[in-house]
């Protein structure tokens, strides 16, 4: 995790539990998906997934997922999802989030999203503004 990575605090609550009272699997990576969406809203000054799609037409669908799984995430304390672009392409971007609760990793995830016209799904190179955003918070970001 780097130390410009987004930190996202979710609430773990009951509902997103199964019976052995740990996070149902299935939830996972909604909270990872929801991080993403709030990283989107902190980067771009008010803009989450929602707006680009609705009011900007930029679509940002998934095209790759994988995660792994460290440790069990309960209900007992927050989860703190951090979240940093990997990688920025042409047309794509790469997340890293990785979940910890209590200082410990409890799952790392890589989420590759391509950006579409809205309506049409035919990809687009990264809007300007966005490249620029993502530039200027993160230095570091590996360009390909």
């Amino acid at each position: 995790m780097g130390e410009d990575a987004f930190i996202w605090r979710r609430r773990v609550g009951f509902g997103d539990c199964d019976p052995a009272r740990i996070a149902y699997t299935g939830k996972i990576p909604d909270f990872a998906l929801e991080a993403i969406d709030a990283f989107w809203e902190d980067l771009l000054d008010g803009t989450n997934w929602f707006r680009m799609n609705v009011d900007l037409g930029i679509g940002c669908p998934f095209v790759h997922m994988e995660m792994d799984f460290k440790a069990p995430i309960t209900p007992r304390t927050p989860l703190f999802c951090h979240v940093e672009p990997a990688r920025l392409g042409t047309t794509s971007i790469t997340f890293r989030v990785t979940g910890v609760q209590e200082e410990r990793t409890c799952f790392v995830a890589s989420f590759v999203a391509v950006f579409v016209r809205e309506g049409e799904l035919k990809k687009i190179p990264v809007p300007e503004h966005i490249r620029a955003a993502l530039r200027g918070r993160f230095a570091h970001l590996r360009e390909t």
